[in-house]
């Protein structure tokens, strides 16, 4: 009676492997899958590697079955949602190499796509294309060239290709909208926001993608996207300045991500938090809460998210004057940018420890850090020049215009001299004036007031002439120059031999559109260029309704009449007392009036907020800004303010 139990368990065993061996995989992956939906990512993980070591070994994959390569093409996804880059390329390179073995086309395009996404991740763009090439080889069906077109809008996106990134995205939706699937259909809406937000100035158009795609998910039981959309919307209204809007969205998120295990996902929101905060100019918090985030993505080794906390990090920490706390970031930051070649951020890094040198009086190492922010500079600059020439260069061959393309290379080069001298002379000032302050500090205090007033009054005036200069040849110069250099290579035909315009394509083409947004973009900060345009009434009608939703500005009635430097410091003025309400006031109205009469100018400018005791020193430099620029105006500025009624400051000069 025993024999024969023992040979009927010895059977049914036999069965129960023959089975498995046929049927139970696709159960396997199906409750694999539940979980990872359900957010049970580690549970998911577990039980895929025990089948895989059922199947062979997770070190190597053995001859190759449409189990193992379904198996890794799973196991790296899961990996990917749990953030552990390596991991999920690792898998994703197995199920590549098993399905090849046994040529199991579905697991081996899904593998590809997997992989392109990491390698994206990673920076290493030599073959992402081309794995997505053959992934579109392999399986052709609708569902899987969504999801290589998924890969390759991430990749364009990567690469500030945004126009083919929009391309690949939109081709993924015309797919998705035929098959009807509202989740995937959710996540390339959001996809496209994120591309749109990158380079759309109008946030509304991010925003309605945002929105349609939170509006095929449930806020009831939301996914990792949901929650990923709910803090880009949030991200959006920060850049819009709507921060109420911005915090409800992010609470939402957070709540919502503290009962996952997508740790990238928690850090993302974490960190968009933290940069919550600093809009609220509550630094010190924003700082430590930052830490978190930081926390986890040296946990996951995810560099490249990595390098951006620890720049935004450091540079709140030199807010609050943490300059060793922030100086040991940078220096991590350097670290893992030249890990991954990353010529963008190490510029950044290296420009913002060279403040950082500046403040802390370390003059040789700031200059030096200056250099390598620039050298930096000039190789994204190289970077970016390559790309646009490669996309040039299948479009357009222009013989003729050999000429005229020559004479475009000479004027650019000559703005780029004449910026790199601009720099250096912007360095060599910030040297001097060190060593004039150390020279003059070490005089007698009697021989400084003496010298306080005119010294002020020079820097005061130097640097609003300098900027002044700058404004005004950035914006009739450069841009104009640059602009025609573009028209005149759209210009180009088709018809002529590339081998002779193709370097001199190479050389002028690159840098057109970024130097035309980088010399706006100068022209604008240096300078209040509506001042120039508009007049004062005009600039300070922009300040308040940039800033504030509920203001009231009475304006003289009879127009000013102030001479151009009178009315710049007069704005500096006000920007400082809409930056300090904005920063510490928490007031929800703003009042100004400008009154011309008798020769004598007088502005009020009121808050209904939470006020300061004006007995108490300040710590910072902006009311001793203000009181300077009336000085040197021959003014007189009075401030009222109490706790917790509100501040009134009164200017008074001459015209």
């Amino acid at each position: 009676m025993m024999k024969v139990r023992l040979v009927l368990a010895i059977i049914l065993s036999a069965l129960s492997v023959l089975v498995y061996a046929q049927s139970s995989i696709s159960d396997v992956l199906e409750a694999a899958k539940r979980l990872q939906q359900g957010g049970k990512l580690q549970a998911s993980r577990e039980m895929l590697e025990k089948h895989i070591r059922a199947e062979g070994s997770l070190s190597e994959p053995n001859d190759g079955t449409s189990k193992t390569a379904a198996l890794y093409s799973m196991l790296g996804s899961v990996c990917e949602d749990q953030g552990y880059i390596s991991l999920a390329a690792v898998a994703y390179r197995k199920g590549v190499t098993s399905s090849s073995k046994i040529n199991d086309r579905t697991w081996g395009a899904s593998s590809l796509n997997g992989l392109a996404r990491m390698q994206t991740n990673y920076g290493s763009y030599d073959s992402v294309l081309l794995n997505l090439a053959l992934s579109r080889e392999l399986d052709s069906t609708r569902g899987n060239l969504i999801e290589a077109d998924q890969a390759e809008g991430r990749y364009w996106q990567a690469q500030n290709q945004y126009d083919k990134a929009l391309e690949a995205l939109h081709r993924a939706l015309d797919n998705a909208s035929a098959i009807h699937d509202d989740n995937i259909l959710a996540i390339i809406l959001s996809s496209i926001g994120s591309v749109l937000f990158s380079h759309n100035p109008d946030m509304n158009v991010a925003l309605d993608f945002y929105r349609r795609s939170n509006d095929l998910g449930d806020s009831l039981k939301p996914s990792p996207i949901y929650i990923r959309t709910t803090c880009r919307m949030a991200n959006s209204y920060m850049v819009t300045g709507d921060l109420k809007l911005a915090e409800q969205n992010l609470r939402r998120a957070r709540r919502w991500v503290e009962s996952t295990e997508y740790l990238p996902l928690k850090a993302y929101v974490l960190s968009s938090w933290s940069i919550l905060l600093a809009e609220h100019g509550d630094y010190k918090a924003a700082a430590d809460f930052a830490d978190e985030p930081i926390r986890i993505n040296r946990q996951l080794d995810d560099k490249r998210q990595l390098q951006k906390d620890l720049l935004n990090v450091a540079e709140l920490r030199m807010m609050i004057g943490q300059n060793e706390e922030a100086r040991k970031l940078l220096g991590e930051g350097i670290s893992i940018g030249h890990d991954l070649h990353d010529v963008v951020f190490l510029k950044y890094f290296y420009n913002m420890r060279a403040r950082l040198d500046t403040a802390t009086g370390d003059y040789r190492l700031a200059y030096s850090d200056m250099v390598k922010a620039v050298a930096y500079k000039d190789s994204t600059f190289s970077v970016d020049h390559l790309r646009a020439v490669n996309e040039i260069r299948e479009k357009y061959e222009a013989e003729q215009k050999e000429k005229i393309i020559a004479e475009k290379e000479l004027q650019i080069e000559e703005q780029k001299y004449q910026r790199a001298v601009m720099l250096g002379a912007l360095v060599i000032a910030v040297l001097a004036s060190a060593v004039v302050f150390i020279v003059l500090k070490s005089r007698s205090s009697s021989r400084l007031q003496n010298e306080k007033q005119l010294r002020l009054q020079a820097v005061v005036r130097t640097q609003e002439e300098t900027q002044q200069r700058i404004a005004r040849d950035l914006h009739d110069g450069l841009v104009q120059v640059l602009g025609a250099a573009q028209l005149s290579l759209e210009s180009v035909s088709d018809t002529t031999d590339p081998l002779k315009l193709h370097q001199q394509i190479r050389t002028a083409s690159g840098i057109l559109d970024d130097a035309v947004m980088e010399a706006r973009s100068i022209s604008h900060q240096v300078l209040p260029y509506s001042i120039l345009k508009g007049g004062l009434v005009e600039a300070l009608e922009e300040l308040m309704s940039r800033n504030f939703d509920e203001y009231e500005f009475q304006k003289p009635a009879g127009g000013l009449n102030l001479s151009e430097s009178k009315s710049i410091n007069v704005f500096r003025i006000v920007q400082e007392l809409v930056n300090n309400v904005r920063k510490h006031a928490e007031a929800s109205f703003v009042r100004l009036v400008i009154v011309s009469e008798s020769g004598k100018l007088k502005l009020i400018f009121e808050d209904n907020g939470k006020g300061f005791d004006p007995q108490i020193p300040s710590q910072g430099v902006g009311l001793s800004n203000l009181k300077t620029r009336a000085e040197m105006m021959n003014g007189s500025i009075t401030i009222s303010s109490a706790l917790p009624k509100g501040t009134r400051i009164e200017l008074t000069l001459g015209i």
